[in-house]
């Protein structure tokens, strides 16, 4: 069966989520945490950023955080540009630039102030 493209980024799109429901809590409270300090200072950033300041064992997670990010509604990021990957694997391929929006800004400060509860109710 040959699908149309727009059903086959809507399978790839689901695909990708399942897999980024599988990053782990700890790499993503990392990847919050990475994404915040980057995105603090208003310019574009992109995977290249992120894998700069992540260990080896965390950038294929977050290559699928990333792409969560991306995906989400409402719009967590807006493509501002392009550059080359960092990554050797990637043979020079362009990679996405991002700005952090209100809505993506207000994302991060909820998952924030949801792991920081628990901790705030035992004190």
């Amino acid at each position: 069966m040959t699908l149309t493209p727009e059903q086959a980024r809507n399978q790839a799109n689901a695909l990708l989520a399942t897999m980024f429901a599988n990053v782990s809590q700890w790499d993503a409270r990392v990847f919050d945490q990475a994404i915040e300090a980057i995105a603090g200072d208003g310019q574009p950033f992109g995977m290249n950023d992120l894998r700069a300041v992540l260990p080896d064992m965390g950038r294929k997670a977050a290559g699928l955080y990333f792409r969560g990010l991306a995906t989400r509604r409402p719009q967590l990021l807006i493509c501002v540009g392009e550059v080359t990957s960092i990554n050797e694997k990637a043979h020079g391929k362009a990679v996405k630039t991002y700005l952090l929006t209100g809505a993506g800004w207000a994302w991060l400060a909820e998952r924030k102030a949801a792991r920081l509860a628990p901790r705030e109710q035992a004190a």
